[in-house]
């Protein structure tokens, strides 16, 4: 039964692109042919129109591990989810109740990564927009998600320990997996019931990082050959060509966005003690 018994559902741009390929290296770890497959999502969109749940009900999940062997984890890594009510229903379901990750992001500067990725990868917003300008945007709800709103973790988070228990819904923070990568895999790999030496020397490699694109017809190209190739040939050949070929460094923080992310990080400070007090993230609230 090839059912995920572990979902990184969160948040975004918060490395869950690093952990899923990291995990799916390990010989005990089958991945989704897909990292996002967008199968629990409330709707059907672009991301999951030939398989998802609303329309293809709950025995077709099993669809999105073509390639399990028996491996003891299972896992599917769809950052939205965290903003989800379809995986509060289904999650408790499956046969058999998964973890639920969470990584978690200093908000202020999981926005403003929200905004590089928007302006210089993606090419969906106007290149003289400033973050000032995107803050306001993303606040009002202006046919944009709300960052801001989204950036208020524990208020998803406790919905999903409500459904699964706190036992099986791990967080963690994105300045963990920076600082110290091993130590980080380590303690994902024990909390999910893995052999935590396979990443002792384990060759870390740096996924889905914001870059500014030359072409955007070419990086939709990119995307969707991306999945045909093995992990390996991706890390080692097919990543870094693309990267040298249509894509470039994104310009620096200005002094304008640095006294932004500021404010932001001062707008988020009691939230950032909810999660402090109930995660034990004991330096949550200083990160830089």
């Amino acid at each position: 039964m090839a059912f995920p018994n572990v979902i990184i559902a969160g948040a975004p741009k918060s490395g869950t692109s690093s952990l899923f390929f990291w995990l799916t290296a390990h010989p005990d770890v089958c991945g989704s042919r897909v990292k996002e497959t967008y199968f629990l999502h409330d709707k059907v969109s672009k991301h999951n129109e030939a398989l998802n749940y609303v329309t293809h009900g709950f025995e077709s999940y099993q669809n999105c591990f073509p390639d399990f062997k028996g491996e003891k984890i299972i896992v599917e890594a769809t950052a939205p989810y965290i903003y989800q009510e379809t995986p509060l229903v289904v999650a408790p379901k499956l046969p058999e109740k998964p973890k639920v990750i969470f990584i978690l992001r200093n908000p202020a500067e999981r926005i403003y990564s929200h905004f590089k990725f928007n302006k210089f990868r993606m090419n969906n917003m106007p290149k003289s927009m400033s973050f000032k300008e995107y803050i306001e945007v993303r606040g009002k709800g202006i046919n944009m998600e709300d960052y801001i709103q989204h950036s208020i973790y524990h208020f998803y988070i406790e919905k999903f320990i409500n459904v699964l228990g706190a036992n099986n819904v791990k967080v963690y923070l994105f300045e963990d997996l920076i600082r110290d990568k091993v130590s980080f895999m380590k303690k994902v790999a024990l909390d999910i019931g893995l052999d935590d030496t396979f990443y002792n020397d384990f060759d870390f490699f740096k996924r889905n990082e914001t870059v500014s694109i030359k072409n955007k017809w070419l990086h939709n190209l990119g995307l969707k050959l991306e999945p045909l190739f093995p992990q390996f040939l991706q890390e080692k050949v097919f990543i870094p060509l693309y990267l040298k070929i249509n894509g470039s460094k994104v310009p620096p923080k200005t002094e304008d966005e640095k006294l932004e992310i500021k404010k932001l990080k001062k707008f988020f400070e009691p939230y950032n003690q909810k999660l402090k007090n109930r995660y034990l993230l004991h330096y949550f609230l200083n990160l830089n």
